[in-house]
C-alpha cells in the first residue's frame, strides 16, 4: 500500500510541477507564438491587408486603414523603422488617392499623432523613414495614428504600441525547469526500458566475452536501450571492478556505447513536441489505474518520452525569450568556432556544460534547442559544443572509478583517452575537412543542417572513432596496464568490486550481484575440493591450512557484501522481477557461507582426530573419499546450472534423487562403522569424529538443495 501511495504521489509531484511549468511558462510566451520574438524591429506585412471605408467618413475625403501592425517592443530596443514609401505606395494602389498614376508619393503630407499621457515614444519622420524612439519603460501603452494627405484626401492608419519588459528571471528558471523534466524523463525512459527488456538485457550484458567484436556490438545494443551511454560507461566499470569482464572486454564495450549514443541525439530531432503533455497525461492514467506491471513499465517509459520532449519545449521557448536580453546574447555571441581559439573554448563550453548537468542527452538538447531559435547561428559553433560533451561526459565515469579497483581505473581513463584523442584529430580537420564532411552527407541524405546537422555530426564523430579505435584494443588494454600499475594492496578493500552507487540500476545491479554469487559458488566448491585433498593426504602443510581458513573468512566477508548490495536494490523498489532475484541471492549467498562452514568442519574435525594421535579406519576413509568426489560433482552440477538459468523442475527433482542417493550411501557407511565399531572398540574420539563428519556431509547436501530451490522456484 505504501509502496503505491509512494508511486502515485511521485507522479502527482510530476504532474502538478507540469501543470505548473505550463501556467506560468505559456501564458506570457504566447505573446511570441508567432516566432518573431520579443522585442524585434516590427515590419510592415509583406502582403497588405485590403482597406476598409471608415463608416462615419463623408465620401472618400476620409479613409481608415489598417495596414502597420501593431508594436510590442521590449524596453531598452533600438529605434523602429518604418518605411512610409512603402505605406503610401500601398495606399495609391488601392486607390485612396485616387488614381494611383497621378499621384506623387513625395506630394504626400504625413502627420504622426500620439495619444498618451506620457511619451512612450518619439516619432520622426526623415524623408520617407517614420523613426520611432522608445522613452517608455514597463506596461506602457499608447497607440500613433499617422495621417497622409494628398489630392485632398485624407488616409489614418493607427496602430497600438506596447513596451513590454519580460522577467528574465522566470525564463532562466523555465529553461533550468526544462533541463531538470529533460534529465527527469531520460531517467524515467532509461529505468522504464530497463523494466520492460531486463531479463533479454540481463541476458545480453552476461554474453559478454573476450572477442572484442562481440562487446563492441553489446555496447551498442544495451546503449540504445538504456539511452544513456554514461550508464553503461558506468556500470562496465563496475563489472570490471568486480572483475566480472576483463578490460580488453570493457575497451570494447566503450567504443561500442560512443555509437549507440548517437540514436538518443537523433530521437531529439523528432517533431512531437506538441503531443508531449497528451503522452505525458495518458501515460499517467496507463500507470496510475492498470496493475499489470508491464503495462505501467511501458506507461513509464512512454511518460519519460513525454517529459523528455516537454523539457524541450521549454528549454526552447525559454531560451527564445533570453536571447532579446542583450547580456545572454553578447554571452552566446561570445562563442564562435571561426577560429582556432574560438573553437578550443567553444569544445570547453560543451564540456563544462555536460559536466554541471551530469547528462550528455541533455547538452544535446540544450545545444539543439539554442540552434533551432537561432541563438546560436554558426552550424560549426553548435558542433564545436558537441565536440566538448564528447569529453564532459567521460567525467563522471573518471570520479567514479577513484574508488575502484585499478583495472576499473583503467577502464575509465581508456574512456577520457578515447574522446580526448578522437577530438583531437577533428580539430586539426575542422574547417578543412570535418564540417564539409556532415555538409556533404546532409545534402546526399537531403537533411536540412538544423535540425539534422548536429545528430549527423554526433554520430560522424562517434562512428568514425569507435572504428578507428577497434582495431587497437588488446594495445590500449597493454598501454593502460604499464600506464596505471597494480598498487599491490595485500588486503583488498572489497571482496566483490560491488559498488552501492551503481544500484540505481536495480535491472543492472542484480545481474552484477549474480555474477558475483557464480563466482561465489564456484570458489565455495574449489575450497571443498582443496579441503578434501587435505583430509585425505598427509596434512602437514600448515600453510596450506592456514589458506584454507583465510579462504572460508573471505567467503564470509563476499556474503556480506552481497547482502548489503542485494538489500540496497530492494531499497530501490525494482520491478518484480528483479525484487525476486535480489531475494533468491540474499538465500543463495547464505546457503553457500553455510557449505564453506561445513567445508571447514570437515578439516577441523580431521586435525582435532590427527592431534589425538587417531586416524580414520580404512574402510571409513575409502567411503568418505567416495563421497567427496559426489559432493564435488553435485555442486559442479549446481554451480554449473545456476550459471546457465536452468530453472526447470525436472533438474530440482534430479538433484533431490542424487541427495537421496547420497543419504543412503551415509546410512550404509555409517551402519558398517557401527557394526565395526562393536568388533575393533574404537576410541569414543574417533566415533564421534566419524558420526559428526557423516552429519556434515548431509549438511552440505541439503545447502546445496536449498540453493537449487532457490533459483528453481521452489519454496
Amino acid at each position: 500500500m505504501l509502496k503505491r501511495f509512494g508511486s502515485v504521489g511521485a507522479l502527482c509531484a510530476v504532474l502538478f510541477s507540469v501543470l505548473f511549468a505550463g501556467i506560468f511558462t505559456f501564458r506570457p510566451l504566447s505573446l511570441f507564438a508567432d516566432g518573431s520574438g520579443v522585442g524585434a524591429p516590427a515590419a510592415v506585412p509583406q502582403t497588405p491587408s485590403e482597406p476598409s471605408a471608415d463608416p462615419g467618413s463623408q465620401g472618400e475625403a476620409k479613409r481608415i486603414e489598417k495596414w502597420i501592425p501593431d508594436q510590442k517592443i521590449l524596453e531598452g530596443a533600438p529605434p523602429t523603422v518604418i518605411f512610409l514609401s512603402d505605406v503610401i505606395e500601398h495606399f495609391c494602389e488601392a486607390g485612396a488617392f485616387g488614381d494611383a498614376e497621378s499621384v506623387d508619393p513625395s506630394q504626400v503630407e504625413v502627420t504622426v499623432v500620439q495619444n498618451s499621457k506620457k511619451d512612450v515614444v518619439t516619432p520622426i519622420v526623415e524623408g520617407d523613414r517614420l523613426r520611432l524612439i522608445w522613452n517608455g519603460s514597463r506596461a506602457d501603452e499608447t497607440s500613433l495614428m499617422l495621417r497622409f494627405d494628398c489630392n485632398g484626401r485624407q488616409v489614418y492608419d493607427s496602430f497600438n504600441i506596447e513596451v513590454w519588459k519580460p522577467k528574465f528571471w522566470m525564463m532562466g528558471l523555465v529553461v533550468l525547469g526544462g533541463i531538470g523534466i529533460f534529465i527527469f524523463g531520460m531517467k524515467n525512459l532509461s529505468e522504464g526500458i530497463q523494466r520492460i527488456a531486463g531479463p533479454s538485457l540481463r541476458r545480453m550484458i552476461a554474453m559478454f566475452t573476450e572477442h572484442r567484436i562481440f562487446a563492441f556490438g553489446t555496447g551498442i545494443l544495451i546503449t540504445i536501450l538504456l539511452q544513456s551511454s554514461m550508464v553503461t560507461t558506468l556500470m562496465t566499470i563496475g563489472f570490471v571492478n568486480s572483475q566480472i569482464i576483463s578490460l580488453s572486454q570493457a575497451i570494447g564495450v566503450i567504443l561500442g556505447a560512443n555509437i549507440g549514443t548517437t540514436i538518443t541525439s537523433w530521437i531529439l530531432t523528432l517533431n512531437i513536441s506538441a503531443y508531449s503533455l497528451p503522452l505525458i497525461g495518458i501515460s499517467a492514467l496507463f500507470f496510475v489505474f492498470f496493475k499489470s506491471e508491464r503495462v505501467k513499465n511501458i506507461a513509464a517509459a512512454l511518460m519519460g518520452l513525454g517529459l523528455i520532449f516537454f523539457g524541450l519545449r521549454l528549454m526552447g521557448q525559454g531560451f527564445s525569450s533570453l536571447k532579446e536580453l542583450p547580456e545572454f546574447s553578447a554571452f552566446l555571441q561570445a562563442f564562435s568556432a571561426n577560429t582556432f581559439p574560438g573553437l578550443i573554448k567553444c569544445i570547453l563550453a560543451g564540456c563544462v556544460l555536460t559536466i554541471l548537468i551530469q547528462s550528455s542527452a541533455a547538452s544535446i538538447g540544450i545545444v539543439m534547442s539554442l540552434t533551432m531559435i537561432g541563438a546560436v547561428e554558426d552550424f560549426s559553433t553548435a558542433v564545436a559544443f558537441i565536440l566538448g560533451e564528447n569529453i564532459g561526459t567521460t567525467f563522471t565515469a573518471v570520479i567514479a572509478s577513484l574508488s575502484t579497483s585499478t583495472n576499473a581505473k583503467r577502464a575509465a581513463a581508456f574512456h577520457a583517452l578515447f574522446n580526448v584523442l578522437g577530438v583531437c584529430w577533428v580539430l586539426a580537420l575542422f574547417r578543412p575537412v570535418f564540417i564539409p564532411a556532415v555538409e556533404t552527407a546532409a545534402r546526399i541524405l537531403k537533411l536540412q543542417l538544423v535540425p539534422f546537422g548536429i545528430p549527423l555530426a554526433h554520430s560522424i564523430f562517434n562512428v568514425t572513432n569507435a572504428f578507428l579505435f577497434l582495431p587497437f584494443t588488446k594495445v590500449f588494454a597493454r598501454l593502460l596496464t604499464r600506464a596505471i600499475p597494480d598498487r599491490g594492496s595485500s588486503v583488498p578493500a572489497s571482496e566483490t568490486g560491488l559498488d552501492p552507487r551503481h544500484i540505481d540500476m536495480p535491472a543492472i545491479a542484480v545481474l552484477q550481484s549474480r555474477l558475483m554469487i557464480e563466482r561465489m559458488g564456484e570458489r565455495c566448491r574449489k575450497l571443498g575440493e582443496t579441503i578434501f585433498g587435505q583430509v585425505q593426504g598427509p596434512l602437514d602443510n600448515e600453510k596450506e591450512i592456514q589458506h584454507s581458513f583465510r579462504e572460508e573468512e573471505a567467503l564470509d566477508r563476499i556474503q556480506d557484501e552481497i547482502i548489503n548490495f542485494t538489500s540496497k536494490i530492494l531499497s530501490m523498489n525494482p520491478d518484480s522481477d528483479a525484487a525476486q532475484q535480489a531475494r533468491e541471492q540474499l538465500r543463495i549467498a547464505d546457503e553457500i557461507e553455510s557449505v564453506s562452514d561445513y567445508f571447514v568442519s570437515i578439516l577441523k574435525s580431521d586435525l582435532k582426530l590427527r592431534n589425538d594421535g587417531l586416524s580414520m579406519p580404512e574402510q571409513v576413509k575409502e567411503g568418505l573419499a567416495k563421497l567427496d568426489r559426489e559432493t564435488l560433482v553435485l555442486f559442479k552440477d549446481i554451480n554449473r546450472a545456476y550459471g546457465n538459468r536452468v530453472r526447470a523442475r525436472y533438474f530440482l527433482e534430479q538433484i533431490y534423487s542424487t541427495c537421496r542417493h547420497l543419504t543412503a550411501e551415509i546410512k550404509d557407511l555409517r551402519t558398517g562403522f557401527m557394526t565395526e565399531m562393536e568388533k575393533e572398540h574404537y576410541d569414543p574420539i574417533l566415533i564421534v569424529a566419524v558420526n559428526s563428519q557423516l552429519t556434515f556431509y548431509r549438511r552440505i547436501w541439503e545447502h546445496l538443495q536449498n540453493i537449487t530451490e532457490a533459483y528453481c522456484g521452489a519454496k
